[in-house]
């Protein structure tokens, strides 16, 4: 393996010189910084990152975490992320847990043996004591994103979700309907719990308050979703529409429609604020919200890079900021106008 040295000797330059030219540490003229970079590529020379980060104080590199790098939303938060941070000169160090607190723990643990500048985190929010466990593991400014962390003092962006609630409401009262059902997701988190309450308080303001028997919470999962599809048109009184907070409820309920030779929107209506459907496949394209996943990713990035590259401590340290994204609503073929609900 290539040594500093090596290249030293290829450029014809002294080992100062290339550790100048790799860390920026020193000044260095721009017919040396191309020799010396051609001899590094020549020698085929790879930096040591950890080496570099220990020799100069400071790190370029960013850790990125999720719960599954293969769901579109996080798919979409990481490009974007390494994008935005790889224009403003730092790389992005992945990792997915495939929404496991142990293993995000431990990929934490291992960020930090990397001597990683900050971290961007898309939290599990699984466990008990997962505020004090995060707030233990963590060694560096970190910027939460899509689900807020209660008891932990990080910038984190999200997304409106009350606004989002207003926008889905809106939308179906102006299309007739009044009895609605809310397949919402895990309790305890941020995002869930924010548009099952968004929806109750919007539906309430208009005079429609939604039933808490027409409510599934902790419905995160297709198959969850499935059965309350079945529960639901099972029911003497059926709701005219379904609202789902995320893609795996959405399945489930488009399946549940059709295991009972039903379908949306005919017998009923479907509407997500998860706007990641349209691209999926499914039948009807579902009316959802349109997350700008680009300025969620650029937020979080640029609220990252502010504190590692703020001037004083105390802005480095300063109180944790919240960030509330608006989404668009997008409307598809999978709601329908009813009448004398």
């Amino acid at each position: 393996m290539a040594t500093i040295k090596d290249v030293a000797k290829a450029a014809g330059v002294s080992v100062t010189t290339v550790s100048a030219t790799i860390n920026d540490s020193a000044p260095v003229s721009a017919t040396l910084r191309a020799r010396v970079n051609a001899a590094i590529a020549a020698v085929g020379y790879v930096p040591n990152p950890v080496a570099r980060n220990l020799r100069s104080g400071r790190s370029r590199q960013i850790g990125l975490l999720v719960p599954d790098i293969a769901a579109p939303y996080a798919a979409g938060i990481a490009r974007s992320v390494q994008q935005v941070l790889s224009d403003k000169g730092y790389s992005t160090f992945f990792a997915s847990n495939g929404d496991d607190p142990v293993r995000e723990l431990a990929d934490i643990a291992r960020m930090n043996d990397h001597q990683v500048a900050g971290l961007v985190l898309l939290p599990t929010c699984r466990g008990a004591n997962y505020a004090q466990n995060i707030l233990s593991a963590i060694k560096c400014p970190t910027v939460v994103v899509d689900r807020v962390v209660a008891g932990a003092p990080f910038d984190c962006v999200v997304d409106d979700n009350a606004l989002g609630a207003r926008l889905i409401a809106h939308h179906l009262l102006q299309l007739g309907h009044r009895n609605i059902a809310v397949i919402a997701g895990r309790t305890g988190i941020s995002a869930s719990d924010e548009r099952l309450a968004g929806i109750r308080t919007a539906m309430a303001e208009a005079g429609y308050p939604v039933s808490d028997d027409y409510i599934y919470t902790n419905h995160e999962r297709e198959d969850q979703a499935f059965r309350a599809a079945q529960d639901l048109m099972s029911r003497p009184k059926r709701p005219t529409a379904i609202v789902t907070v995320d893609t795996a409820q959405t399945r489930g309920i488009l399946l549940g429609l059709r295991s009972m030779g039903l379908k949306a929107p005919d017998d009923v209506s479907l509407i997500s604020f998860d706007g990641l459907h349209h691209s999926a496949g499914f039948d009807p394209e579902i009316t959802s919200l349109d997350q700008d996943i680009p300025a969620i990713a650029e937020t979080a990035a640029d609220m990252l890079v502010e504190r590692l590259e703020a001037e004083s401590a105390t802005a480095r340290a300063g109180s944790p900021r919240l960030q509330r994204l608006p989404a668009r609503l997008i409307v598809r073929s999978s709601c329908r106008s009813v009448s004398g609900n």
